[in-house]
């Protein structure tokens, strides 16, 4: 089994990338893609400050679905994505897909010939990607689903920056928990992931 990370461009008529424009203030996560014929369809999770009008803006291929006040769930329908298809049609398992301001981090699961046949499809279907990382799955088992979750919607959302984008109270509010539980579930993440930093030295 491999672990593997590409990063490939973000194409111009992205239905991601779309999304993102429109959810500039939001925190996006993908959770999950799938192939239906020559098209895509997706699911994402969003959480924002006011939810409901991003649910309302919405372009006509997506259909979005409220939480909460601060929570929704968009499903992409026939998305006609250039890169996750190659991907998908390969067998290999997209695990996660973060967005960056102009191209698209992929994390996969797969075997050594779903992986060979993922580059000669990207090949084919003439994606520039580059191979950021190939080998064992990561033991992420240290750090919690929730963990991971709250720490990366505090580093997207300007938390550790200097002066802070965001504060406390504010990110406790997107997220829906209080303060005090935010910022104890805060320094449990950083701690794990400095004590994983200091034993790989």
């Amino acid at each position: 089994m491999l672990h593997v990370q590409i990063k490939t461009k973000l194409p111009e008529d992205c239905t991601l990338g779309t999304l993102k424009e429109l959810m500039k203030d939001a925190v996006m996560r993908v959770e999950g893609l799938t192939k239906v014929d020559s098209s895509v369809k997706g699911l994402v999770r969003v959480k924002a400050q006011k939810v409901d009008s991003i649910i309302s803006n919405l372009p006509s291929y997506c259909e979005g679905v409220t939480l909460s006040s601060k929570e929704a769930k968009v499903l992409m329908r026939e998305h006609t994505c250039l890169v996750s298809v190659p991907i998908l049609e390969s067998g290999c398992i997209i695990t996660g897909v973060e967005l960056e301001e102009n191209s698209i981090l992929w994390s996969i699961t797969c075997d050594d010939e779903s992986f060979l046949t993922l580059l000669s499809k990207l090949e084919d279907a003439k994606v520039e990607f580059d191979i950021l990382y190939k080998g064992k799955p990561d033991d992420r088992s240290e750090i919690t689903y929730r963990e991971e979750e709250i720490l990366k919607i505090a580093l997207e959302m300007g938390y550790f920056d200097f002066p802070k984008k965001v504060k406390l109270e504010e990110l406790a509010a997107i997220v829906g928990i209080a303060p005090s539980t935010l910022s104890e579930i805060l320094r449990r993440g950083q701690k794990k992931i400095l004590e994983r930093y200091f034993k790989e030295k």
